[in-house]
């Protein structure tokens, strides 16, 4: 029920999918949580996809500004984690081209920049 009342929320008149990391947004999903008696309220952000506009190095800022919402108590206890996109090397490839490590999907963070982060990340909980 959560995922499509939040897929729903978050789409223009277009029904285009918008990015729903901002702190207007996080507070909205936790509002209507709040309407609801959910002994745990939960979200994940995804810091890729339409949130990124698929530009995969969005996602070090996305998750960094996320973090930086925690100064809200609500915000940090519902946000539980953070999805980002991350494999052995930078970016993405078309299938056969035969990079061993990169992505043949979506443009994902390096190995290197995804540790780089994560012990960042660390540092801001």
């Amino acid at each position: 029920y959560g995922a499509v009342l939040l897929m729903n929320l978050f789409m223009n008149h277009f029904g285009t999918s918008m990015p729903n990391y901002h702190y207007e947004n996080l507070k909205k999903v936790l509002d209507l949580y709040g309407e609801r008696t959910l002994a745990n309220p939960a979200i994940v952000v995804d810091c890729n996809h339409n949130n990124s506009g698929k530009k995969y190095m969005e996602q070090i800022r996305i998750a960094k500004d996320v973090m930086a919402m925690r100064h809200s108590s609500e915000i940090r206890s519902m946000v539980k984690g953070l999805m980002i996109e991350s494999y052995i090397e930078d970016g993405a490839q078309k299938v056969g081209d035969g990079v061993y490590g990169k992505s043949i999907t979506d443009p994902c963070l390096g190995w290197e920049k995804s540790r780089a982060l994560i012990l960042e990340l660390a540092e801001l909980v």
